[in-house]
Order: structure tokens, then sequence, then C-alpha cells
């Protein structure tokens, strides 16, 4: 997850110089440096799936945690998707608003991935407690993720504050993996019996 986060520096730093309290993160792939941020997405979207590949190893099997795990893979592939399809920029008052067909696709599939994302780290973090690898950071991971939804909600309700509020949502969901991350690593000596 450190090479996202540097990729995702980089970009925000090179022309054409996108407000990062106004434009979403995705505007960053519009522009002749566009292709750091496609590759931040797709690297964004392999390392989510493999999260997710490593934590249905450690959950117990349960209907909820298959939900959770379901929506982290819609996450992982909407993530990755959005590479592939860029977004309009809609951001200057003096230019009619052009949708594209790839744009509305993006959109689409930034919305399915943050609404997946959010909830499933939510009913993932809820689960924790039932393993016992993972069990003592259900308090962080529980709090990553209500954090993360507060985000999201507040993109809707402060849209001239919307570029910031996205990137406080994308922090916060992707902080939590990198917590879990750190957790299973850190057992990783572990037999499969202690988990």
């Amino acid at each position: 997850m450190h090479c996202v986060s540097i990729l995702d520096i980089i970009v925000q730093m090179l022309p054409p110089y996108y407000s990062p309290i106004r434009q979403a993160e995705s505007d960053l792939a519009v522009g002749p440096y566009g292709f750091i941020m496609n590759i931040n997405f797709i690297v964004r979207g392999i390392l989510s799936f493999l999260m997710a590949l490593a934590l249905s190893q450690i959950f117990p099997k349960s209907g909820a945690v298959r939900v959770g795990l379901v929506f982290l893979a819609i996450w992982s592939v909407c993530s990755f998707l959005l590479a592939f399809f860029n977004t309009d920029i809609l951001d200057d008052p003096k230019v009619a608003p052009t949708h594209t067909w790839h744009g509305e696709l993006h959109i689409l599939f930034a919305f399915i991935a943050f609404i997946a994302a959010a909830a499933g780290e939510l009913i993932l973090s809820q689960s924790l407690s039932r393993t016992r690898i993972l069990k003592s950071l259900k308090g962080v991971a529980l709090t990553l993720s209500i954090l993360a939804i507060l985000a999201l909600l507040a993109m809707e309700k402060m849209p001239h504050r919307g570029g910031l509020a996205e990137r406080l949502f994308l922090f916060f969901i992707l902080l939590w993996m990198f917590v879990l991350a750190v957790g299973m690593r850190g057992k990783a000596t572990r037999t499969p019996a202690d988990f």
C-alpha cells in the first residue's frame, strides 16, 4: 500500500496541478502524466485483491465474512478498471459539461468501488473478533471503517470540498488494509492452527 500512496503524491505534484481540495483524484489520470495515476489504479486494484485473498485465509467461513470479502473483491476489480476508463474533467465553469461513455463508466466503477469498500471493511471489521490473528485490531479497524463512511458521506455534503473528502475516504480505506496487513505480517510465523 506504500507504493499506492507514493504514486498518489507524485502525480498530484505534476502538471496540470489539479486542486486536491476541489477535484476528484480521478482527474489526475487526465493530463500529460495521467499514466501514473492509471498505474496507481492498477496497483491499488491488484494489492486490494491480494488483501482480500489473504483475509479469506484468516477469517472463519460465515455468511457475513463472505459478503465482506465479496465487497472487498468488488472494490478491487472496480479500482483496477478505473485505469482503463478515464473520467471527464467537469470542473471548469466556462466549459459546458461533456460526458463521454468512458467518463460515465468511470463514475459508475468509482461509485460501486467506494460503496463496496466502505461496506466490506465495516462488515469485516465487525467480524475480526472471530479471528485469533487479528482480534486485537477490531477497535482500530472499526474506527477506520466508520471514518471512511463519514468521509464518503462528506463527499456528497461538501461538493466544493469533494476532492479533500474523497482523499480522506481513500486514506481511511487504504489505512485499514495497511493496518490489517501489518497485523497479518506480524503473525506470519504462526502455524495455521494458531489462526
